[in-house]
């Protein structure tokens, strides 16, 4: 880091002596003039991108967004440090020879090197770019001090104690703040410090009641009022009440932040925990959704944003500091300012100082109207700020709303995929990334009986396992309908088991046209839940514990596609239930080599199509399509538990996914490997944080 501006100066140096004798002089002298002032433009541009569009991508991105997001982050450090090359290249020949510098002025160059400063600290709404960035804490801290170093040898070089010189001290100021928060907040999102700092908290707490010290926070109890708009009903009226303190709601946040650390939670504890946190909040068992929307935008602040630098009274301050500054200096230097330097310069240095207000300001006002900001008001007992107008607060919650993170699930069909038209199979071969590059992917908002559903299918999961069996991550168990009909078992595949599934729950769905309203929410929630595991299995398979399932998919396709030319069919996306029809007849009963090569492939569309007739086969449509439901939420939820947790994690940058609420939802029903319970509830011996020293 240290040697690259020396190595670029030496690059500078040595491509002007050649370019000389190649590229016309009028050429060399734009590539002058231009060189320093495109690299500011260029990392303005890209500082503009960042702020606009670094927090946007916590809903779902598209590829332009997140194109320009990753260029702009990378152009970032970059840019800046070529740029710091140049500045200090024009002014080492200034002080070395002591020649002006050709089409700029020495001070106005170190004016501009501070802001180089201000960039590389970045928008408040985008520190880590992934997840691994913040375990490169270190690398930003010698950034900082080496690019601290070589703004303040740029300044010395060019100092002349006039008006430009000392302006240039409060913008090094400012851009030692913002590289400083930068590196912080990558420093305190670091798995290992976040891992330290929880261990500490909560000893701490358990040495003090400061969860109690600081109940019934008006201002807090106005914020969940919004967040969770229940209301306790007495006496046949509204009770009004504030619904708990924001020390209760943190410490539901606590339960998972040892998720995300690979900590291991005293069950004990998760148990009153939650019990406490439901009484507390007067919420009832819906509001899980809602809880874990909340606990994973908070994630994603502390991952991916300034959230440990910006947040709190320190937070404040620091940004008062930047921009009351910034504001001085923009005032100052048109007064100051002489006809000395080009007209260029005096536009550039213009956009720097604007363009730094604007990011100021932004920045103060998320600092201010941010939900951490109140929470740390309310658990201070600031009560100077209980003042707040309401509409301040329902601006705040509003804007969170638009963040759901669990309100879209993504929705892909096999049999959309096999009706495509640009499907081009040439033999037994077909190349699977052409499969995902086809246009094959919906979304739809995930409807409430569908949350219902998995909330209480989890809730007597967690009541059995307290109750009797030892209970860890949900795995898959035989599930019998009939007399010695097994139409799944844990034998499978996980990857083979959905693609079977999927195909089964679509055969079935479109072979059984049942209105009944008693089985309308079932079938929609099977086929929701079908169509978004395939989606992952699709699209987001490193969120998945699965094998060979580029194998099994690619020749189920096929096999699919060979299936409807032996029928000599088209297959048709505007009639799909004569394309299961079709599909329905599929017999793997061939003959000679191809009968040898069928046994050999991993296609699993026979099986699937046996099981669909077993499930249109049965008597009972309602039991049937119940019994499907309860089958995909298992596969759900264990697709959840069985999921790494940075990959939870990494997938809180590229938007909103539902699997991560599903699994978020089992660790606050004690439902993963890290919340074991042993024994009954009852039992309080088992349960004890003594009984799990």
């Amino acid at each position: 880091m240290l040697l690259l501006p020396i190595i670029v100066t030496y690059v500078s140096i040595e491509g002007h002596r050649r370019l000389d004798q190649v590229i016309p002089d009028s050429m060399l002298e734009w590539w002058d003039k231009w060189e320093l002032r495109g690299l500011i433009l260029l990392s303005l541009v890209s500082q503009i991108i960042l702020t606009l569009l670094g927090d946007r991508r916590k809903r779902k991105p598209s590829k332009l967004r997140r194109a320009l997001v990753w260029s702009s982050y990378l152009l970032e450090d970059k840019v800046e440090t070529v740029a710091m090359g140049v500045i200090s290249s024009n002014l080492g020949e200034y002080y070395n020879k002591g020649e002006q510098p050709k089409n700029v002025n020495p001070q106005l160059l170190a004016f501009w090197a501070p802001f180089f400063l201000m960039h590389l600290g970045g928008p408040d709404t985008i520190t880590a770019y992934a997840l691994e960035d913040n375990e490169l804490w270190l690398r930003h801290f010698v950034g900082l001090l080496s690019q601290t170093s070589l703004t303040v040898y740029v300044i010395i070089l060019s100092w002349k104690g006039d008006w430009l010189s000392h302006l240039t001290i409060p913008m090094l100021i400012i851009g030692i703040i913002k590289y400083g928060e930068r590196t912080w907040s990558l420093y305190r999102a670091s798995i290992k410090h976040l891992r330290d700092s929880f261990l500490r908290s909560i000893d701490s707490s358990r040495k003090s009641d400061q969860w109690q010290e600081s109940r019934a926070s008006s201002l807090c109890g106005r914020i969940l009022n919004r967040v969770f708009p229940k209301k306790r009903r007495k006496n046949g009226g509204e009770d009004l009440t504030p619904i708990g303190d924001p020390t209760t709601f943190l410490r539901a946040i606590c339960i998972f932040i040892s998720l995300f650390v690979d900590l291991v939670m005293n069950p004990w504890d998760i148990t009153k925990d939650r019990e406490e946190v439901l009484e507390d909040l007067s919420m009832d068992f819906t509001d899980y959704f809602t809880l874990v929307n909340f606990e994973l935008k908070l994630m994603y602040d502390v991952f991916y944003t300034k959230a440990f630098a910006n947040y709190g009274v320190l937070g404040l301050v620091s940004r008062l500091i930047t921009l009351t500054t910034t504001i001085v200096v923009l005032v100052s230097y048109p007064i100051l300012s002489e006809n000395e330097h080009l007209f260029e310069d005096h536009i550039i240095t213009y956009l720097l100082l604007v363009g730094a207000l604007i990011s100021e300001i932004y920045a103060f006002i998320l600092v201010a109207f941010s939900r951490w900001t109140f929470y740390y008001i309310s658990i201070k007992g600031l009560s100077a700020f209980s003042l707040i107008p309401t509409f301040m607060l329902d601006v705040i919650i509003k804007k969170n709303e638009e963040d759901n993170f669990s309100s879209v699930m993504g929705q892909s069909n096999l049999l959309n995929l096999i009706c495509n038209k640009n499907l081009n199979i040439k033999g037994n071969f077909f190349p699977m990334n052409k499969l995902e590059e086809l246009p094959s992917v919906s979304h739809c908002l995930t409807s409430k009986p569908l949350e219902t559903m998995i909330l209480q299918h989890l809730q007597d999961k967690s009541k059995k396992g307290l109750q009797s069996n030892p209970l860890g991550a949900p795995g898959f168990r035989n599930l019998l309908f009939g007399k010695n009909v097994s139409i799944f078992t844990s034998e499978l595949e996980f990857h083979r088991t959905i693609i079977t599934w999927h195909i089964a729950t679509n055969l079935f769905y479109y072979s059984n046209e049942d209105s009944m309203s008693s089985v309308v929410n079932s079938r929609k929630n099977c086929k929701e839940m079908s169509d978004y595991m395939f989606y992952l299995l699709l699209k987001q398979r490193h969120m998945l514990p699965v094998g060979a399932a580029l194998v099994t998919l690619q020749d189920t396709v096929i096999d699919a596609v060979e299936c409807f030319k032996r029928k000599n069919v088209v297959p048709r996306q505007d009639n799909l239930p004569e394309t299961c029809t079709i599909l329905l007849q599929h017999d793997i009963a061939t003959t000679g080599d191809d009968k040898a090569s069928k046994m050999q492939s991993a296609s699993v569309m026979f099986h699937a199509c046996n099981v669909a007739k077993e499930l249109i086969a049965a008597e009972n449509g309602i039991q049937m399509w119940k019994f499907v439901e309860e089958l995909w939420v298992e596969i759900l939820c264990y697709a959840g538990a069985q999921c790494r947790v940075d990959m939870h994690a990494q997938q809180l940058r590229r938007g909103p996914e539902f699997l991560s609420n599903v699994w978020l939802l089992q660790a606050h029903l004690g439902l993963l490997d890290q919340f074991q319970f042993v024994g009954s509830i009852s039992d309080n011996s088992a349960h004890s944080p003594e009984a799990n020293l």
